[in-house]
């Protein structure tokens, strides 16, 4: 509606690299992009048979990965979030259905900030949720709208 586009892609190497975009068969103005792709991960084949001994996941939506080992994983389905270590392990499992502080409605987008806290867009909460390492609330913004400070939906997030 607003004329924003969300792109992925998966890239083959870490370094530079340049991301064209073009939609309809016309290059993006400014296009194309130098980027710069981090720290290589290793694939995650089938996520939700790494959590089973607690249940396997409903529908893992955003995965992130930490400077520490851990990763985390957003469950849409299960209104929850995973920290795992490098090995796989699940270390907390956390969140619940419902809008109170540390739980979730669909959350999906996932991001680690440089200290391990965890931040999950919380979809249908219209909010950005801070967790630290251990998964324990901190923090939360947004609300629902279109002015300064709210959100609609939000469904990624990214810190640096």
């Amino acid at each position: 509606d607003d004329g924003s586009y969300l792109a992925s892609f998966v890239a083959e190497q870490v370094g530079e690299a340049k991301l064209s975009v073009s939609i309809n068969g016309h290059q993006l103005k400014g296009s194309p992009y130098s980027i710069v792709v981090g720290q290589n991960y290793p694939a995650i084949d089938q996520p939700s048979k790494v959590v089973n001994n607690n249940g396997s996941m409903g529908e893992p939506w955003g995965v992130a990965f930490g400077n520490n080992g851990l990763w985390a994983v957003a469950d849409w389905f299960k209104d929850c979030a995973y920290i795992l270590n490098d090995k796989d392990e699940l270390i907390k499992r956390f969140g619940r259905k419902g809008s109170a502080n540390g739980q979730f409605s669909n959350p999906c987008g996932v991001s680690f900030d440089s200290h391990n806290n965890l931040y999950i867009a919380d979809r249908d909460n219209h909010r950005i949720q801070k967790f630290d390492v251990n998964g324990n609330y901190l923090l939360q913004f947004g609300s629902v709208g279109s002015s300064d400070g709210q959100l609609q939906h939000p469904c990624g997030v990214v810190v640096h």
